[in-house]
């Protein structure tokens, strides 16, 4: 068993973690996560969830090039009803360690373990032509979650006008902002969606992200360099969500959004 420093004050390798006033409430603040490994959203979903005082989970809006769902197996499952929720420790190193390394099941074992709701995500791959169905979960506690895939910004922001979800875990994938993915295709060669699009898109005003935004409980922002094309076009992306959204830089004292005062 590992023995940590300090037990009470752990997070997953790399990640970083900053204090922002609600976009919206002026009466809530959220947290913002950037990690390299998208696994580690786990960690911080649950985190989050912890502060939520036994309230229904939020659901997930996700922008990711790949869809992430594989659903946790039978050993898995084993290893999630026996994960101590309370302990950032355990959490953080289940995380790291028991998570696929592939990141693609992290979120199937949040939503096993109640810890998000319905799932929304938009992604450019599907494995097989079925896999844009939608499909349900049915958790640990026999609660039903809903997972959607959409093809396009406009449907996944129809879906979320239209729906009844009143809180929201937004996630994002920076590999998302390529079109062609030479990783996932074996190419090795990448196109990316144009600077202004990537503005348009996310912009505060944008129905989908204002929606968002009203609605938000906590920030996941997953660097995976690899899947970008490199690191300096991962930190490329990254400095555009920052300069969108957050003045001064993230992580900068005295950050917070654009449009909110700054103490």
């Amino acid at each position: 068993m590992v023995e940590f420093r300090n037990p009470y004050h752990i997070e997953p390798p790399g990640a970083l973690r900053q204090i922002l006033s609600h976009p919206i409430n002026e009466s809530e603040a959220i947290e913002l996560a950037v990690f390299q490994e998208h696994r580690y959203a786990f960690f911080y979903w649950n985190k989050w969830m912890r502060k939520n005082e036994g309230g229904n989970p939020p659901c997930l809006v996700s922008l990711d090039w790949h869809q992430d769902l594989c659903y946790p197996e039978d050993l898995e499952k084993e290893w999630l009803n026996e994960l101590d929720l309370t302990s950032d420790a355990d959490v953080s190193v289940f995380s790291w360690a028991k998570l696929a390394g592939n990141n693609d099941g992290h979120i199937l074992c949040t939503a096993y373990l109640n810890l998000i709701g319905n799932i929304y995500v938009h992604c450019r791959q599907a494995p097989f032509p079925d896999a844009w169905k939608d499909e349900e979960l049915m958790d640990k506690y026999g609660n039903k979650h809903i997972i959607k895939k959409f093809q396009t910004y406009e449907a996944l922001q129809d879906a979320l006008l239209a729906s009844s979800e009143t809180s929201v875990f937004f996630d994002i994938d920076l590999d998302f902002f390529s079109v062609k993915n030479g990783l996932s295709d074996g190419s090795f060669e990448f196109t990316y969606l144009q600077e202004e699009q990537i503005r348009t898109m996310l912009d505060k005003d944008n129905p989908l992200i204002s929606w968002v935004f009203k609605r938000l409980k906590g920030f996941t922002i997953a660097t995976e360099p690899e899947h970008c094309g490199g690191l300096l076009k991962s930190n490329k992306f990254l400095d555009l969500i920052s300069d969108i959204y957050f003045k001064p830089d993230l992580f900068a004292p005295k950050c917070n959004w654009k449009w909110k005062p700054r103490y």
